[in-house]
């Protein structure tokens, strides 16, 4: 507003100095009134311009002001959201410490036999171990398999071809080795595990699995399908029946082998035994 003051009187000054000129030159009574006017109008010209200054620096000075109230608020909002961040960020750290925390101890109290049949649920969700069942062709992938019982299943694996024959059968006294071919049909009453999962169990044979599942003594001798090598190291056993008692001496599991020795007695029967055979005990047990 200043500054407009001060350049219209400015204009005004100069108009009325310039027809101050002229009434003197025409010798006009008018000269006196025009450079009164004329100072009339510098004065307020002057006034203009020491205000204008004035103005334009206050106008200066408030905006960096307002600039900075502005920025003091983003400033404060930003502050804010990183704090809340950082303290949403802590809570879920803590809460999933919490949850891990009790995971474990939920985990140290479990027992062996819990443990492993947690872990053998995990292999029947990835189709490396297979569930007490009736299986077609195809839903059991060919290889060798560990077959363990436990309580309230039956002990009797049986796999058909697909005109309905016989390929193999067992009824194991408890745990044992069964080769699938996936040629048929298959009963398993049991729980068939891929001997390439052992190493997920944290166990090196069928007889560790047999004996945590069951909760069985650790050197368990009783009736089973050894794997020499795995479950029982390469030797001479003798071996004590129950009655009548049965030994064979295979050269692979159930489904995939030839007899390389067996015998049914009565009192005690002596066997020798390489790597990579399998030795069947019924009735009878490794008495050394």
């Amino acid at each position: 507003m200043w500054d407009l003051l001060a350049f219209v009187s400015l204009i005004a000054a100069l108009v009325f100095l310039v027809l101050a000129i002229i009434s003197l030159v025409k010798k006009k009574g008018t000269a006196i009134r025009n450079f009164l006017f004329m100072a009339l109008s510098f004065v307020l010209f002057m006034v203009g311009a020491v205000n204008a200054p004035s103005s334009t620096s206050e106008t200066a000075n408030t905006t960096p002001k307002n600039e900075e109230a502005s920025s003091g608020v983003e400033k404060d909002d930003t502050v804010d959201a990183e704090e809340k961040k950082k303290a949403e960020e802590e809570a879920a750290k803590k809460k999933a410490d919490e949850e891990a925390k009790k995971k474990a101890e939920e985990e140290a109290k479990k027992t062996p036999q819990q443990k492993m049949i947690g872990e053998i649920q995990k292999l029947l969700e990835t189709d490396q171990a297979f569930d007490s069942g009736s299986y077609i062709k195809g839903d059991i992938p060919k290889g060798e398999y560990a077959f363990i019982p436990f309580a309230g299943s039956g002990e009797y694996y049986v796999e058909k071809d697909g005109a309905g024959n016989i390929i193999d059968n067992e009824n194991f006294d408890s745990f044992g080795y069964v080769y699938v071919h996936g040629a048929g049909n298959i009963e398993n009453n049991g729980v068939l595990i891929n001997t390439s999962a052992f190493e997920v169990l944290g166990v090196k044979s069928a007889k560790e699995i047999y004996q945590v599942v069951n909760q069985v003594e650790e050197d368990f001798k009783e009736s089973a399908w050894y794997k020499v090598g795995v479950d029982i190291p390469a030797g001479q056993y003798v071996i004590e029946s129950y009655g009548d008692g049965y030994v064979a001496v295979m050269s692979g599991p159930v489904g995939n082998n030839d007899i390389v020795d067996n015998e049914i007695f009565n009192g005690r029967y002596q066997v020798t035994v390489s790597d990579g055979q399998y030795l069947k005990v019924s009735q009878g047990y490794i008495s050394e």
